[in-house]
């Protein structure tokens, strides 16, 4: 039986399958899944748990010889092999299918692997534990969906994120998953249990990476959010960061509003883009490239006495549309 990754979890309530198989694209998925099933097998007495990594020269002797051994600490056991690429040979294809027609009594086997090639996918001993047990195959989610899993996520970690706060860590980790869940993970540890986590928390969690600071400042320039600039251009600077990554952001931005080119963006970026291109015509962007090459010439010290920080300041303003920094 083939699920997508949101629907494990009421497969499990409806009780375990002798076999699961987990891979995919997107490691974190697979490896909430994999954790979901532990779980749920220890829930209902799965007592013990080996694990083998299977590498080249596996000794496939092994899965019949556990699964048939009797264990000294739990009458029931669950099996784990780590299967990497999926790429198995024959021995390995004819143990999993050999296994998947005759499944041990009171043996759970769960079988993770990373991202497979479509003749895995297509492979005899995929089918089979597809005819037998569960196969769980975690494609990237898309951009809309992405909040949405978040959202959940904070709640099985024992907090609320609400809706606008997860479309903007999902824009700020830019649709990476695994980046997303890093933070999302760090925000619930500084966080109280059952905290409310608004986008104020998001921002204060995740702009202490660089990276994400310079891009909060890029969406603020966007947005033509003085106050919120404001905040970002001093967070960046008492964290003692160069303006560089900034300014990189910044540039990038500015071609993307003089050619009209936003592939790639995040919904809610693309919305930013959209709506600081209609402020100002073309040619209001295009006279902004002299002024951001002065800035990078002042971020390498070869400027006319310009200080990075002013340099910096004054060209988002005149992106945002502001004459100047804005207080608190």
């Amino acid at each position: 039986m083939q699920i997508k990754a949101e629907q494990l979890a009421s497969a499990l309530e409806r009780g375990l399958q002798p076999i699961y198989l987990l891979a995919g694209e997107e490691p974190v998925l697979v490896a909430d899944a994999a954790s979901a099933v532990r779980k749920a097998a220890r829930r209902l007495g799965f007592g013990e748990r080996v694990v083998h990594e299977v590498e080249r020269g596996f000794d496939w002797s092994v899965l019949g010889g556990e699964a048939a051994s009797l264990s000294l600490f739990a009458e029931r056991r669950l099996i784990e092999l780590r299967l990497g690429a999926g790429k198995l040979g024959d021995d390995g294809s004819a143990a999993l299918c050999g296994y998947a027609k005759d499944p041990a009594p009171d043996v759970l086997l769960l079988l993770t692997g990373e991202s497979f090639e479509r003749r895995v996918r297509d492979s005899a001993w995929y089918r089979a534990c597809d005819s037998t047990g569960v196969v769980m195959y975690a494609w990237p989610l898309e951009a809309t969906a992405m909040p949405r899993w978040l959202v959940a996520r904070a709640r099985s970690l024992g907090v609320a994120l609400n809706e606008a706060a997860a479309s903007l860590l999902a824009d700020l980790t830019e649709g990476n998953l695994l980046v997303a869940a890093q933070e999302l993970d760090k925000l619930v540890l500084l966080s109280p249990p059952g905290a409310a986590l608004g986008r104020d928390s998001v921002l204060q969690a995740v702009t202490d990476n660089p990276r994400f600071a310079a891009r909060d400042l890029a969406d603020a320039v966007l947005a033509g959010d003085g106050r919120r600039l404001t905040r970002a251009l001093a967070h960046l600077k008492d964290a003692g960061e160069t303006p560089i990554l900034a300014l990189w952001q910044l540039t990038q931005d500015l071609q993307r509003l003089i050619d009209g080119n936003m592939a790639g963006q995040p919904p809610r970026r693309r919305e930013l883009l959209t709506r600081a291109q209609r402020r100002r015509p073309a040619a209001f962007w295009q006279s902004l490239r002299a002024q951001a090459a002065l800035v990078d010439r002042a971020c390498k010290g070869v400027g006319k006495g310009a200080e990075p920080w002013l340099a910096l300041a004054s060209l988002a303003l005149r992106m945002a549309g502001h004459s100047r920094l804005q207080g608190n």
